[in-house]
């Protein structure tokens, strides 16, 4: 389970010898206190920003598709998607089975389905086939749906922003380590120490490319298909 936002900053804290943040006191510290909260932010965010597809970030939506509508807004905190997940869910009462979405590519859909779509109006058209990147911040469909589909899909997030005490990172405690170098490299440039400094990305550095190796630097599956005769 990932650690709270204070629990991180405590840590921090405690390697550089300074006094912990009290839980009541939490919203209000400041100084160097106010400066752990601020590096926990940084290093967070850094660790987010070197993989799109970190597990710990992997989520999952089911919208209600509108009839007549092609275009959808992205979910709070959207990072990128898998385009191959969508799928209309299977319902019994709209008479669909569970339909596996194609990726379609949006200059395609400008020029080969757009036009009939719209033509169609409020009254869509039928059962999606495809999913498109919307011009914007989200997703579209074609053809445009004739009833109130449900759709699934599977997404990473972007990370969240940490406020209150006991917000948590996503990122397993097992790995706080990693975090807390961070945080302490972005201390020690404030108190320009650059030796310290310079050890502490270091050992981030390190254990970034830990959580790398361990999460996302996986070997594809490759099988021989040559025929022998």
């Amino acid at each position: 389970m990932p650690s709270t936002y204070i629990s991180l900053c405590n840590q921090v804290l405690r390697r550089l010898n300074e006094v912990e943040i009290v839980e009541a006191e939490f919203t209000t510290v400041r100084g160097v206190q106010a400066l752990a909260k601020d590096a926990i932010i940084t290093a967070q965010a850094k660790i987010n920003q070197a993989e799109f597809e970190w597990p710990f970030n992997a989520s999952e939506e089911t919208d209600i598709l509108n009839v007549g509508v092609e275009e959808y807004v992205w979910p709070t905190f959207y990072k990128t998607t898998d385009w191959n997940s969508f799928q209309i869910q299977k319902s019994d009462s709209l008479g669909v089975d569970f339909t596996t979405l194609k990726y379609m590519d949006r200059d395609e859909y400008y020029q080969n389905h757009r036009d009939t779509d719209q033509n169609a109006g409020s009254e869509g058209r039928g059962v999606p086939m495809y999913v498109f990147p919307s011009h914007g911040n989200g997703y579209g469909v074609t053809p445009s749906p004739d009833k109130a589909y449900f759709i699934k899909f599977r997404y990473y997030l972007n990370y969240a922003a940490l406020i209150n005490s006991y917000d948590q990172t996503r990122i397993p405690d097992s790995f706080d380590s990693v975090l807390v170098d961070g945080a302490v490299y972005q201390m020690y440039m404030f108190k320009d120490n650059m030796q310290a400094a310079q050890a502490a990305f270091i050992a981030f550095e390190k254990g970034l490319k830990d959580l790398q190796t361990l999460y996302i630097n996986n070997y594809e599956y490759i099988r021989d298909t040559r025929v022998r005769f």
